[in-house]
Order: C-alpha cells, then sequence, then structure tokens
C-alpha cells in the first residue's frame, strides 16, 4: 500500500460553527490516527450527503450537469494544453530486476485546477451498462490477466480490458492481495485519460454491484484534476467536489490534495504497467506414485501439443511439486510429461493456457512402478449427474493412459451393467475413462488406480441445450457438504447448485441456462467448514473435487481443486465472452455474506 494509506478513504470534515471548531479539525488532522481521521470525514456537510444518498439509492453513477446518454461516444477531444504525457517504458516505473513496483514514487502529478470543470460518464455507463449488465459491452472484450509484486511483499493482479473495436484499454481491474484482504480498484480510461475510479476492499474476489455502497470510494476525473469524490461509510455516502473546495476547512483541503495525487500517480503507473507485461500462466501440480509417496526429483517437461516443442521445464522438490510458467497462447494446448527412473511415463493432456487464465492447478499424477506387472480390478461407478441415485446403465466405456487422454490409443473396454458399474483390470498408474451414452454428453474420467485407491466414481451430464453451460462438481470423500455458485457480472444472477449434497451424494450440478455472453465466476465452497468456523480446513482440498464444464458441444473444461491449500471457498472458473477461463483463488477468510453463509 502507499505509504500514506493510513489516511486513505475516510471522508472530510467541513467547516460548520466557526473558528473553534476549524481549530479542533485542523489539530485532528495532524495527529489523529486511524479513528480520528474517520471521525473527521462523518462530520460533513447534512445537505451533501443526503443528495448524493438520494443519487446512490437509484443506483446510477452520474455527473449532475451532464447526465450521459446510454451509449456516449468516446471523449477524443485532445490537446497539448488539457492532455499531459501519460506513455512511460516500463523500465522507469517497474525495477527491470525485480519486478517490484513503487507506487510511493511520484511519476505523474494531477493537472492544472479549474473548479469550472465538470466530470462526462464518458467510459464507465457506455462500457459496463448497469442497467442490463448481462449484456454490457466490456463482457465482450478483450481480457489479459498480469501480476506483479509491490514493495510491501503484497501482489498485484492487473486484469485489462482492451475495447476489441479500436485497441484502447479502457478498463483495468486491480486485486492488491495483502494478507487476508483485497484491495479492489476499477480504473476507467478515456483514451488513455484516467475518467473513473472506484476502489473497495474484501476477503472474497467476486462481482460487487458497481453503482451501489458495496464500493466504498469514487474518484471522478476530468483533465487529470479531481473534481468530484463520494466515501461510503455504513451505507452512508458523502460527497467532496472541485467546485466546493473553498468551504472545506484546511484539513479537509489536504486529504482532498492527497487523494487526487495520490489516484493519478497509481491510475498511470496501472495504464502503463498491466498492458506492458507478458502475460504468462502459472502450471502447478504435484507427482507422487502408487503408494502415495512424493515423488522427488521427477522430470517434468512441458510440450506444445501442436508442435511437440518444448516450452517449459522442472524437477519436484521433496513434497513431489513442481510449478512452471508458460506464455499464454489461444490457438495453442500444452501436456504436461512426467518420468522418473523405475516409473511408468504419465501425461496430462489438454491444458489450455488462455489469454485472461489465472493459475492452472494440473492433475496431481501417480506413476505406477513399470517392474510391477500386478493388475488391480478396478471397479467403474457411474450415475446421472443430475440424479446420482440413477445409474448410467449400458454405457460404453473406453480407457487410455494418462489424464485428460481423448484421442490417444485405447487399452482397455468395457461396459456399464444394470447398475453402472464395471469392473477392468488395470496396472497401478494415471487414466482416462471415456464413458458414452445416448442421451449424455461424453464423460471424460480420471481413474487413478494405486494399491489404495481401485475405483473410479462417475458422474454424467444430460445432453446440454443451446446457450447453456452445466457445470458438475465431484467429489470422492464423503459425506461432505460442499456447495456449488455461479455469479454474474454485479451479482444480477445468483445460481446455484439444483441438488444439494448433504449426505452421502459426491456430486452437484449447476446449470447456467441463457448465459448469453455474460462473465460468470464458478465457485465451489465447504459449507460444513463454514458453518463451524473452520475456515482453514483442509477438507475440500484434500478430498479430490473436480469441475467439470459442458455446453451443447459437449465437455469443454476440467478443473482440480488445489492440493495442499487450505480454505473453504474455491474460485475454479471464470467464464468472460463464452471462454472458460482457470482462476484458482482459495480463500480463506470470508465475509458476513449470504453467498456463503446459506443454501
Amino acid at each position: 500500500m502507499m505509504q500514506k494509506d493510513k489516511k486513505h478513504k475516510y471522508g472530510f470534515s467541513v467547516t460548520m460553527v466557526g473558528v473553534l471548531i476549524y481549530s479542533v479539525a485542523l489539530i485532528a488532522v495532524m495527529v489523529a490516527s486511524y479513528v480520528g481521521v474517520k471521525a473527521i470525514f462523518r462530520n460533513h456537510d447534512l445537505e451533501v450527503a443526503a443528495k448524493t444518498q438520494a443519487e446512490t439509492e437509484k443506483e446510477e453513477i452520474r455527473d449532475e450537469e451532464e447526465k450521459p446518454s446510454p451509449t456516449p461516444a468516446p471523449d477524443t477531444e485532445k490537446t497539448e494544453e488539457n492532455i499531459p504525457d501519460h506513455v512511460l517504458p516500463l523500465d522507469e516505473l517497474m525495477d527491470p530486476e525485480t519486478g517490484i513496483v513503487d507506487y510511493s514514487v511520484e511519476m505523474f502529478k494531477p493537472g492544472k485546477r479549474n473548479a469550472d470543470l465538470k466530470w462526462k460518464d464518458s467510459v464507465f455507463s457506455r462500457i459496463e451498462n448497469v442497467k442490463d449488465p448481462a449484456n454490457a459491452p466490456v463482457n465482450t472484450y478483450t481480457y489479459r490477466r498480469v501480476s506483479v509484486k509491490l514493495t510491501n511483499n503484497d501482489i498485484s493482479e492487473y486484469k485489462v480490458y482492451i475495447n476489441p473495436e479500436n485497441d484502447l484499454t479502457e478498463k483495468i481491474t486491480e486485486i492488491e492481495t495483502s494478507g487476508d484482504h483485497r484491495r479492489i480498484i476499477d480504473y476507467y480510461y478515456d483514451n488513455g485519460n484516467i475518467n473513473y475510479v472506484s476502489d473497495y476492499t474484501t476477503y472474497v474476489d467476486k462481482p460487487v454491484k458497481l453503482s451501489s455502497t458495496d464500493i466504498e470510494s469514487r474518484y471522478y476525473f476530468k483533465n487529470d484534476c479531481m473534481v468530484r469524490y463520494i466515501y461510503c461509510s455504513d451505507n452512508k455516502p458523502m460527497e467532496y467536489t472541485l467546485a466546493n473546495m473553498d468551504t472545506y476547512s484546511s484539513g479537509t483541503k489536504d486529504q482532498y490534495d492527497y487523494l487526487e495525487e495520490e489516484m493519478i500517480n497509481r491510475a498511470y503507473y496501472v495504464y502503463n504497467i498491466a498492458p506492458a507485461l507478458e502475460e504468462t500462466q502459472m502450471l502447478y501440480g504435484y507427482v507422487m506414485d502408487e503408494f502415495s509417496m512424493p515423488m522427488e526429483d521427477a522430470s517434468i517437461v512441458v510440450r506444445c501439443e501442436n508442435d511437440d516443442s518444448v516450452v517449459a521445464e522442472a524437477v519436484t522438490d521433496g513434497d513431489g511439486f513442481y510449478k512452471v510458467s508458460i506464455d499464454c497462447a489461444d490457438d495453442k494446448t500444452y501436456r504436461v510429461e512426467a518420468k522418473k527412473d523405475t516409473l511408468d511415463e504419465t501425461n496430462v493432456y489438454g491444458i489450455t493456457a488462455l489469454s485472461g487464465s489465472g493459475k492452472y492447478a494440473v492433475e496431481p499424477i501417480y506413476m505406477g512402478y513399470s517392474e510391477n506387472g500386478a493388475l488391480y480390478p478396478s471397479q467403474f461407478v457411474v450415475r446421472d449427474a443430475t440424479d446420482p441415485n440413477k445409474p448410467l446403465a449400458g454405457a460404453d466405456v473406453e480407457i487410455r493412459r494418462g489424464l485428460n487422454n481423448r484421442t490417444g490409443e485405447t487399452v482397455e473396454t468395457g461396459q456399464l451393467d444394470d447398475n453402472g458399474t464395471a469392473v477392468i483390470s488395470l496396472r497401478a498408474g494415471s487414466y482416462t475413462a471415456q464413458i458414452s451414452k445416448g442421451g449424455y454428453e461424453t464423460l471424460f474420467l480420471s481413474v487413478i488406480i494405486r494399491l489404495d485407491h481401485q475405483f473410479a466414481i462417475g458422474f454424467a451430464a444430460p445432453d446440454v441445450d443451446e446457450d447453456t453451460y452445466m457445470a458438475v462438481v465431484s467429489w470422492e470423500a464423503a459425506p461432505l457438504d460442499l456447495d456449488t455458485t455461479a455469479i454474474s457480472s454485479q451479482q444480477v444472477r445468483v445460481i446455484r447448485s439444483g441438488n444439494d449434497s448433504l449426505g452421502l451424494s459426491t456430486a452437484e450440478t449447476l446449470e447456467i441456462d441463457n448465459a448469453g455472453t455474460d462473465d460468470y465466476r464458478i465457485y465451489v465452497t465447504d459449507f460444513g467448514s463454514i458453518t463451524s468456523n473452520d475456515t482453514m480446513s483442509y477438507n475440500m482440498t484434500g478430498s479430490c473435487v473436480y469441475v467439470d464444464v459442458y455446453d451443447s458441444e459437449g465437455h469443454i473444461g476440467k478443473y482440480h481443486v488445489p492440493l495442499a491449500s487450505a480454505g473453504v471457498i474455491w474460485e475454479a472458473v471464470e467464464i468472460h465472452n463464452r471462454t472458460l477461463l482457470p482462476v484458482n483463488s482459495y480463500y480463506y477468510a470470508i465475509e458476513d455474506d449470504p453467498l456463503w453463509k446459506t443454501k
């Protein structure tokens, strides 16, 4: 955070009753602690607060003087006088050796003030469409995700939204993670000039209502001057404007100056850094043998499946853990190859590295010993995903070596009986079972055979309609009470699983109908641990949770819960512009929010 963050975002005071109160306020600003500053903010002009409250209740962010049309054109007016140079080389803003960014170094300054400046809503309403978020243009923008380290060792992740019609960066979302808190800042740019900023803190990164009091601070800019600022506390907004600057106390003016300087500087740091960084995706996972022992010094090779080229290499540590970074490429897929002496080579296929992806948790790899020729009579059980008591009788089974192997050589075949079960003998290792039956989407089931694990349980999704996504969440350990939730842009739609997992069931199905191009984020929550206040639980991460996503074309994504992660909420995948992007964020601190604490 900035060196002066202890003064950040707590409102203003206005001289109301003369010199005495003015003096007290001035002294308070100079020596106030966190609580003192907040108290000063609370004494703002009631008339202004009431006016802002009315605006907020209408859920509109607008300029009082210039209400925008539904789709206003970008403000293209540029002159040397009012538009400063906002572009600097990356190495002037970020340490080229460490990659660390220091926002406290002032590289960008506010413009010349003019009390007559009026904010123009030239970006926010045009791209967010708060009246119909499902059809917001920003949902179809080109999307990138990059991250940097800050001087206080916090991490900032940037989501960069680029208008495909003109290749302009019009929105950047910054998620600064500090301990269990996340500061979310949305920057909106008009032809490279900062126009509007929203700012709030949270525990779980989730969609919020952009025109509600969920947003703690709002900054409005014209010609690099902050012409308006709104702070919300306890659902009560307070507004401060450049036009009324002469009516504020000295302390209020100092705070206004500070917020303007800090946000102008930070906004242009982000504007220069985020689009310029190379976008990569981290792959990480574990390798174990058939006795569930971690395999140290296993060789990991990542190959591009399009041309068989090697793009990354690593060696597992003492826990069998590895991680590598690969460049994002929307038109390529990759496979991870794991090798170690005396063990059978094992591959994970069909890994993507799409622009906008977060981290990719590779399925855990189990390798059998080459000289151990013993066959295990392995039992397969497959049920209907929407009705786990209904067996998938008569389905065909094809077995291939490796995980997510959809087109390789078939090594064994079989058929499920009337109970939806089959027994097929396999050696220890990792396999993919393709389960096919009319009326159902093809299921690609990951199969792990080891000394203490000689079975596989799968859940097949019925055929999916057009413009619909179906997420099947399954796991092995029971009884776990896991819940699945999809949240759309600005929380307009909160969709929960139609079948609750409470009891012995180990699957839930969530259906997103009439999906359109709206953004959705899919979360899996450990409701049992949440209600027992065990938010550092390892139950979910150790239960082999999968999220399989289908549309009318069939299976389009498989995601495995990150291993060895304490927490109760897994943000598994995001759907942006009809594209599935792995996220793999794991949360152990949560708000008192019905999103997570109710079914």
